[in-house]
């Protein structure tokens, strides 16, 4: 691995430490700098601001959710649930890595995503329509299901976090996908 390689890891690691101890939207690349253990101005180095950090870390969190997915869908034997095993393994690695999660899925005011995380992004969609069988319908599956998942861990959408905390959110909110799945198979 390259010196630049290395530095690139360890401050994309520190980003999901960082994003992990501290809300995501409030990492600062001085947080991830800390983290990582060098100075900001260091970080400039290996990227030209916290956003091209975070379009990097989108692309390895697709990546990840992506093959999360993958192998659920493929012990899945009945074609009919995979969909809805594909969305939970979508939760449950949501659920799971949530700081890596939300720094990958924010975007800044006025700033539009690189092509590389917009395009790891269109990976997911593509892959929702394969499990489905629907190619066509790949983006707005994979919307619903990023929208449920996203408010559920927001807590815009109650399944009983507020009085029995994050821990109920992957079994409480498989169902809620469950059913947004049967609605959109029908």
């Amino acid at each position: 691995m390259s010196r630049l390689d290395e530095g690139r890891a360890r401050l994309l690691a520190a980003a999901r430490r960082a994003a992990t101890e501290t809300a995501a939207i409030r990492v600062s690349l001085r947080d991830i700098a800390k983290a990582a253990g060098l100075s900001p101005a260091a970080c400039y180095r290996y990227f030209p601001s916290r956003e091209r950090l975070a379009d990097a870390l989108a692309v390895e969190v697709c990546a990840e959710i992506a093959a999360a997915i993958t192998r659920a869908v493929e012990r899945e034997p009945d074609p009919r649930e995979r969909l809805a095993v594909a969305a939970d393994a979508y939760l449950q690695y949501a659920a799971g890595n949530r700081g890596a999660f939300d720094l990958a899925f924010e975007r800044g005011e006025g700033d539009w995503v690189a092509a590389e995380r917009s395009d790891a992004a269109l990976g997911l969609a593509h892959l929702f329509g394969e499990i489905a069988g629907k190619p066509g319908l790949g983006t707005s599956l994979w919307a619903g299901i990023h929208g449920v998942v996203d408010l559920l861990l927001k807590g815009m959408i109650d399944v009983g976090q507020r009085d029995h905390g994050m821990s109920v959110v992957p079994s409480r909110g498989e169902m809620l996908l469950r059913g947004l799945i049967e609605g959109l198979q029908r």
